[in-house]
This record gives structure tokens, sequence and C-alpha cells, in this order.
């Protein structure tokens, strides 16, 4: 079934006629894997909704090096505007694969947000858990060394039960993107996932983790 407007939460329980009305709003684009959508620092002229795809967005640390903020994927958007008429992009969005995008102007939407108090509140609800996540982020990098970085990481990744005790986590990136989100350079992070393989906690499966042991892992974040 197409993705569509309606699949994303930050439009849930508009009407009929007010989702019309967005989608008159609405320009799609595509970007191929490492096209960039805006940088960090321009002016927010608009904001945009994932239709298919992925893209990261991220910021440049002092020392160069990439620090993946989020990964957006279909129905997820960037909106970090409140609804000021002026703004400035916290952030870098690149896309991460091939993608599409639902492009929707500054103008559209600071009217949107002011006029339609549900849809301020479900703003309010996104800042909130985007800051939740910031503060995690934050916590891990600069307070959890690699190893623990590596576990917390897996431990908060979905799974899907493959036996007691097993869960199977599903990649949708590349050690590459891993390191970069988790603020450490690929090469520890291969050493640490190898070692957590060799303390048979994880087992390896290209783009698939088996987590074996979970207490394990939670254990290596308590010492």
């Amino acid at each position: 079934m197409p993705f569509s407007l309606k699949d994303i939460p930050f439009f849930e329980g508009l009407s009929e006629k007010e989702v019309s009305l967005v989608k008159e709003c609405l320009r799609e684009k595509s970007f191929e894997k490492g096209q960039t959508l805006f940088l960090e620092g321009a002016s927010c002229e608009r904001v945009f909704f994932v239709k298919t795809g992925r893209v990261k967005l991220y910021r440049i640390g002092p020392s160069g090096r990439e620090q993946t903020l989020e990964t957006l994927g279909p129905g997820d958007t960037c909106a970090c505007n409140p609804g000021e008429t002026q703004w400035h992009c916290s952030s870098t969005a690149q896309a991460m694969v091939p993608s599409t995008v639902w492009f929707l102007s500054r103008e559209h939407y600071v009217r949107l947000v002011r006029d339609d108090v549900a849809l301020a509140r479900r703003l309010n609800r996104l800042f909130a858990k985007r800051l939740q996540c910031f503060s995690m982020l934050i916590e891990g990098v600069s307070l959890l060394d690699s190893k623990k970085r590596v576990a917390k990481f897996l431990l908060d990744l979905p799974g899907t039960a493959e036996g007691p005790g097993k869960d199977v986590l599903d990649l949708p990136f590349t050690r590459e993107e891993l390191a970069q989100r988790i603020g450490l350079a690929r090469e520890t992070v291969a050493r640490q996932l190898y070692e957590l393989k060799r303390l048979k906690l994880i087992d390896i499966r290209g783009r698939q983790i088996v987590v074996r042991d979970r207490p394990g892992l939670k254990k290596i974040l308590e010492k």
C-alpha cells in the first residue's frame, strides 16, 4: 500500500478538507544518496516530511568529526521551527539512500502551527521527544566509553524475537553511519562489536545483529 500524507503522524487527526489544503501546499522532490537537502546555519525556508528513503540530520564538531543527530524515515519530519517567521537550521540534512520528501514552505508551515491548536500540541510532543533523544545522545557521547556506547545503542534498537532470549536487530545503515550516530570512529565500532561477539553477547550477520544475551549487555552499562 503506497505511503500517503495520512500516514504522517504530524498530520494525524486532520479533516479531509484540511488534508486537501495541506496537499496543495506540498512540493515533492527526490534526492540521490549523498545529496544535501539543506545546510546547518541556513535560513529555514521550508520543512520536509520523508515519503520514501532515509535522511540523516547531522552537525560537524570543532574537530571535524560528523555527529549524526537523527535518522529520519518515512513519516518523519525535520520540523524544529515552533512557528517563528525567522528561523535558522540547526543541522545539515542529507539523503542516506535515494529518498523522496514533501516540502512545506515556511509561510504555510507557520500558518498551520498558529491556526491549528491540535497541530501545535503534536509539535510540542515532537519537540519533547527530540529533546529526550538529544539528552540521551549527549549522555552517551560525553559520559560513556566506547564499549558502553555500542552496547547501549544495541539495547535501544527495536528487535524481532528469534527464540528464547534472542533478538534480531536489523541495521538500516552502514558501520560508518552507525559510528557517526554514536560519535566513534568506524574502526572502534567494529572492534567493539567483535569484542561483544567474542564475549558471546551477540552474533553478527551482515546487516543483522543477534542479541544472544541481553542481560549481559545491560551489565556492561552497570560497570
